[in-house]
Order: C-alpha cells, then structure tokens, then sequence
C-alpha cells in the first residue's frame, strides 16, 4: 500500500495540473530577391549566329556587329571563325561594299 500511495498521489496531482500553454510560433515571411534566370542559347554557335543576323536583316553591318554579338553570345573570334566556315560551304558572303557579310541560306535567299 505504501508502495502505491506516491503512484496514486502522482496520478491525483497531475490530473489538476494546469497546462502551460506556449504560443504557437509565428512563420516569418521573407520575400526572395527576383533574379532573372540566366541567359541560355541553346544549339550550336553557328545556329545561333544565323538565327541572330536572319533576326537583324540577313546582313552584318558595323551598325549591328555588337547587337548580333550579344544575342548570339558570341565573341569576336567565334564570329571571324564562323564567317569564314559560313562562306567555304556558300552559305555566306561579303557584301558588295566590302565591309558587311550577307547570308545566302535559309530565310535569307
């Protein structure tokens, strides 16, 4: 009896126990910086050069050199690179004033 008397007196004690009662934590809203995603050009350099200058009228110009550059994501030396490759297999040429190069492929014949 002895044995269960502190049991008991337990039981008793924590059934009037009052609970203490904690607020619910609050969620804190915290509103992400907008970045814009990442500029990706999908397909290989030269696609993506024909597409930009067909976009820009069939012609590079010194007018719409650093435009078709910058949409195409290419460098100076990609672009030397892929006008040279574009004329070897006739899909380009140099204009008749000697200082643009005009496409002859696609939507630009």
């Amino acid at each position: 009896m002895i044995r269960q008397l502190p049991l008991i007196a337990f039981v008793a004690l924590s059934a009037c126990a009052y609970p203490m009662m904690t607020p619910a934590p609050y969620p804190t809203t915290t509103i992400a910086p907008q970045t814009p995603p990442p500029a990706v050009n999908p397909g290989s350099s030269k696609d993506r050069f024909i597409a930009s200058v067909t976009a820009n009228g069939c012609e590079l110009t010194s007018a719409n050199t650093q435009l078709v550059l910058a949409s195409a994501t290419l460098s100076q030396q990609d672009m030397a690179r892929i006008m040279t490759e574009l004329r070897a297999e006739g899909r380009g040429e140099i204009g008749a004033d000697g200082r643009s190069f005009r496409l002859t492929t696609g939507a630009c014949l």
